[in-house]
């Protein structure tokens, strides 16, 4: 899209200033870097065919759902260091620094690097996030006009970087590998803080210098002492009695990850119940009670949406039929890189009518000496290699279900599109769907009929129950045991979903500042982003369930879990409406 006609969608065709763009496009590579390490890290984790760690399911969803917590908890923290200490600027150059250092270290293949890149990963979401999203709106002046057209450019680049990514991803790690599709991450993220930084001229007038601030801030001491400190302590204590990482899970059968999730999360929900508790003022009282409620039902909201980096993933490279067809079969026959080679268990639940390699294709090995290769990471899939190692139970499940399907040519591996190209699904609905949406709002607003942003929040929640009742409808047509479904049904979930993102996500920090008290603005603040992360990782805790529970079961307590909270949020809406109220009318 180019600058006139982004220019000519959002500001009305005045011109915004050249700092939006020099964010916007460092946002997009940033974005790109951060979904492209997304997309492929649950499949990274859990692959031994082509490289990867081998892990379980449950493990691998156990540490993707406590990254994408930590990651979406982090900002908090990231905001105040830059409004107290750094200014904006320097901390989002500084968080780029940590991004290119974490994608780099998963360009490594270690286990104790992968802890160390997700630690500089979380730390640089953590400075870079919030406080670029805080120079776009410093470009403008309060009340201007085109600062909403301005965050839907924004907007739009975020959604560009995270439907791209997963195309450039696909094609590296078929080509390359998978360390450097990580390192390809890392890339991204260095053009954007190239941009960036070349685009300084253009955003120092947004910046702020802490050191000579006059504005009086709230002691964060209460934070740390009553909030942070106590959840780090007792996220100890429950790692210590959450089993021994393997059969025992501890205390609370969840395992030493979950176990301290859960202790950690009970002196932060006191807390903000004792912020709540202590407020004098009737009409504070009320709007905090507000946000309060709000920060519970979001939990569920990421709580399920989030499962796409964890359930829906296994379910799309598990039970989706992968095959190509149609308009993506031409783009494969340009290069065999757009596609990935069909690993042994792809055709374990493979329909009757799905090619299988020439039985010469393979090499039946012992069990020893297969569990040593896997060990070893020399499994790998792909033609030209060689023939790929299995034992005798792999080999029969391939051909158990085959009948009289035609045979691929000796050395020959099936073609499947590549599973991170599903996440590429919702960026793309919103960059679809958005435009919609706002014409909506803008439609009803004009006729006094647009819904409260409590009644939004419901409908959002609602809608993600029923993107879970759509995977009720793929599991049911999957039938028993469960064979490989058509991919429409991913596309309905994620179309269903994307336009329950629209009505919830958006309005979240917009409402914090709107209802907080000015004095408690970035507790409240914070909450938010806590509330995030909680749903995050629970999201991760729901992945694990994924290789557990019955799959029917799974997206029946997603359905129930959504629906329940809209039917809080709609029963609460004249109680919600009145505190809201309270702060002049904001809905």
């Amino acid at each position: 899209m180019s600058q006139a006609a982004v220019t000519q969608v959002a500001g009305g065709g005045k011109k915004h200033p050249p700092g939006l763009y020099v964010l916007f496009l460092t946002e997009m590579w940033e974005r790109f870097s951060f979904y492209l390490m997304i997309g492929i890290f649950y499949q990274y984790l859990t692959d031994s065919q082509t490289g990867g760690m081998g892990w379980t399911g449950t493990k691998a969803a156990s540490v993707v759902g406590s990254y994408i917590g930590l990651v979406y908890f982090s900002p908090f923290l990231g905001g105040l260091l830059a409004d107290r200490v750094l200014g904006y600027r320097k901390t989002v150059i500084l968080g780029g620094a940590f991004f290119i250092a974490g994608h780099t270290l998963l360009a490594f293949p270690s286990e104790l690097m992968l802890y160390l890149a997700l630690a500089c990963l979380i730390t640089g979401n953590g400075l870079f996030k919030p406080n670029i999203s805080t120079l776009v709106g410093r470009l403008y002046p309060p009340g201007s006009p085109h600062k909403d057209g301005a965050y839907t450019i924004f907007y739009m680049g975020i959604n560009i970087g995270a439907f791209i990514c997963n195309f450039v991803a696909a094609i590296v790690r078929n080509a390359y590998g998978w360390h450097w599709a990580f390192a390809t991450a890392g890339f991204g993220m260095a053009i954007g803080v190239v941009i960036f930084l070349f685009g300084q001229k253009y955003l120092k007038d947004a910046d702020i210098d802490p050191k000579q601030s006059t504005e009086p801030k709230e002691s964060l001491m209460p934070l740390w002492v009553e909030c942070l400190g106590p959840a780090m302590a007792m996220g100890v204590i429950g790692y210590l009695l959450g089993g021994d990482g393997g059969d025992d899970k501890g205390i609370l059968r969840l395992g030493q990850t979950t176990t301290a999730f859960v202790f950690a999360c009970v002196p932060v929900v006191w807390f903000y119940l004792r912020i709540w508790i202590k407020i004098e003022n009737k009409a504070e009282k009320g709007r905090v009670g507000a946000l309060l409620t709000i920060y519970g039902v979001v939990v569920v909201f990421w709580m399920v949406f989030h499962q796409n980096s964890t359930a829906l993933t296994e379910w799309a490279k598990s039970n989706t039929d992968r095959r190509p067809g149609g308009i993506v079969q031409p783009v494969i026959d340009l290069s065999p890189d757009f596609a990935e080679d069909a690993p042994p268990e792809y055709f374990y639940n493979a329909p009757a009518d799905t090619p299988r390699p020439d039985p010469s294709t393979y090499r039946i090995v012992s069990d020893e000496e297969y569990a040593q290769l896997k060990k070893d990471k020399k499994l790998k899939v792909k033609a030209g290699v060689g023939e790929t190692p299995v034992t005798q139970e792999i080999f029969d499940k391939v051909y158990a279900n085959a009948g009289d399907t035609a045979r691929l040519a000796p050395g020959a591996h099936l073609q499947l599109v590549n599973t991170e190209l599903f996440q590429s699904i919702n960026g793309g609905f919103v960059m679809m769907l958005a435009p919609l949406m706002v014409a909506l709002w803008t439609f009803l607003n004009r006729r006094g009929k647009e819904p409260s942003t409590p009644a939004k929040i419901g409908m959002g929640l609602f809608l993600t129950g029923m993107s879970a009742v759509v995977m009720i409808g793929a599991v049911a047509a999957a039938g028993s045991p469960e064979m490989k479904v058509s991919a429409w049904w991913l596309f309905g979930t994620y179309f269903v979903v994307t336009i329950g993102e629209l009505c919830l996500s958006p309005i979240g920090l917009s409402l914090v500042s709107k209802l907080a008290p000015q004095r408690l603005a970035s507790f409240l603040m914070g909450g938010w982003f806590l509330s995030t992360a909680i749903g995050n990782k629970l999201s991760g805790v729901f992945g694990e369930a994924y290789h557990t529970w019955d799959h029917t079961t799974l997206f029946v307590v997603n359905t129930a879990c959504a629906v329940v909270a809209a039917g809080a949020i709609f029963a609460l809406l004249p109680w919600l409406r009145r505190q809201m109220a309270g702060d002049g009318g904001a809905h």
